[in-house]
């Protein structure tokens, strides 16, 4: 059955750039993408694999770009575990969940701008606590357009105290933990790691932060975002212990975290 492979290639506009490559400042790669070309072409699961995992790997690997999700809302896949989603306004983009590092944001974001236009970021929403919806921040916002008020940054009541509890205070058990969750040591292989399921892998650049400005905290509430109108609502202990969904009503649109 591809369904889900016709599914995932709709509304594909271009590829990643680079071959999917990002480096850091110093020139040492931190994004891999063609570590996973094991995975290209129609073959069949080999026996060292789950046929279901091997399917799921197929379909992130084959699937990654600039891609439109529906009208004004577009999303780049393939340059971390999660995706980094830009929401078109009459004042500018708003960015959800930017990635783990600043420098596979900052990625997303280039490839966004060659082909929908330069256009000011305005907004970032984080829609739950967990790194991969947080870290890479400085690579699409300054600190500088935080604090004047250029940018402003949108999560939900309790994010600031559940990132750092799990990031900062709790910051060794959780490194040692990925290190094991997300088998950081072992190849990238049909013997080795065969992506993390939720996405290909995980970044390795530079991890970001920003209070956010302006928070959450009635379980439902409309807010007007760069001229677009958002209803959020309050989703706590869910995925994270700080959670929140919203709708677009223009674009009939509904982001569940």
């Amino acid at each position: 059955n591809k369904q889900a492979f016709e599914d995932s290639k709709r509304g594909f506009i271009a590829p990643l750039e680079n071959k999917g490559v990002v480096k850091n400042a110093k020139g040492d790669v931190i994004w891999d993408l063609p570590k996973f070309d094991f995975l290209a072409g129609d073959k069949a699961a080999p026996d060292t694999v789950n046929p279901s995992l091997w399917r799921q790997a197929q379909i992130m690997q084959h699937f990654t770009g600039l891609f439109e999700v529906t009208e004004g809302i577009y999303q780049v896949r393939g340059l971390d575990i999660s995706n980094i989603t830009f929401i078109e306004a009459p004042e500018g983009v708003i960015v959800m969940d930017p990635l783990i590092s600043a420098e596979t944001a900052k990625a997303g974001l280039d490839l966004y701008r060659k082909h929908r236009g330069d256009k000011p970021v305005v907004a970032v929403i984080f829609s739950h606590s967990h790194i991969d919806h947080y870290g890479g921040v400085k690579g699409v916002a300054s600190q500088e357009d935080i604090e004047s008020g250029k940018v402003k940054i949108y999560a939900p009541e309790g994010f600031t105290e559940a990132a750092l509890n799990e990031g900062v205070i709790g910051g060794n058990r959780q490194t040692r933990l990925s290190g094991y969750q997300y088998s950081m040591l072992v190849e990238r292989s049909p013997t080795g790691n065969m992506t993390s399921g939720l996405g290909l892998d995980t970044s390795k650049g530079t991890v970001t932060f920003a209070v956010p400005t302006n928070v959450i905290s009635k379980p439902v509430q409309k807010e007007s975002i760069a001229g677009l109108d958002f209803e959020f609502m309050l989703a706590p202990d869910t995925e994270a212990p700080a959670e929140m969904f919203f709708y677009i009503p223009e674009y009939k649109a509904l982001s569940t975290a």
